[in-house]
């Protein structure tokens, strides 16, 4: 796991215990606080990912499709913020050192929300080889707390992301790839990104077919609650 550090440090300046809340089930590098960490959370806003400059519309791409597979988990509410929105200038969001308690109040106020996943994209490469890394956190605005957090590249030269790419593509994806099929996935990057996210959103619990959202006094739209 690359810039495990970068986690590390975000954990210790949020007051949570790395080994607490990390399963090793997966076959990507994440972070993940107990269960009744994310229960106290129901409306998440989705910063749209920062991204390389030489790759225009990869961050766009890679936050729409990471939206539509985080939301089938249906642990909570999540709402998309483009980085060009009036509201994301009149706040910091940088935050790789960490944020002061003043800072996600200001958040919290700003966006409405219980909790902020921000991230960006890196080590992009479409050819020779499709490559992507991504780096997500996920910061419950009440208390600071790190609640969910994935730091992993993806790379089809890689034989284990192939084998993975070929399960994807049998269990999730529909037709209409032939005659490639789940080759389609190591030239395509929006078909790679689709299996990116679907291993992204498969270290949160499942809890679709547990129980609705929860109900309870939940944000209802930017500047305005319940």
């Amino acid at each position: 796991m690359r810039r495990i550090s970068k986690i590390l440090a975000l954990l210790l300046c949020s007051g949570t215990m790395f080994l607490a809340g990390c399963r090793q089930v997966s076959p990507i590098g994440y972070y993940l606080a107990p269960p009744e960490s994310l229960s106290r959370i129901n409306r998440v806003v989705f910063v749209e990912l920062s991204g390389q400059d030489s790759y225009p519309g990869i961050a766009a791409d890679m936050t729409t499709t990471l939206s539509h597979a985080i939301q089938t988990r249906r642990l909570f509410r999540l709402d998309v913020v483009k980085k060009d929105d009036p509201l994301c200038k009149t706040i910091s969001l940088d935050g790789q050192a960490g944020f002061t308690m003043k800072q996600l109040r200001d958040m919290r106020r700003t966006f409405q929300c219980d909790a902020i996943l921000l991230g960006s994209v890196r080590d992009f490469r479409p050819h020779p080889r499709t490559q992507i890394g991504l780096d997500l956190r996920l910061l419950d605005l009440k208390n600071g707390r790190l609640v969910w957090a994935v730091d992993h590249i993806w790379d089809t030269t890689d034989r284990e992301v192939e084998k993975r790419i070929i399960r994807f593509f049998n269990k999730e994806m529909r037709g209409g790839y032939e005659p490639m099929d789940w080759e389609f996935a190591m030239i395509s990057p929006k078909a790679f990104g689709k299996f990116v996210a679907y291993e992204v959103a498969n270290t949160l619990p499942d809890w679709s077919k547990r129980r609705p959202y929860k109900k309870r006094q939940q944000w209802t739209t930017l500047g305005k609650n319940k």
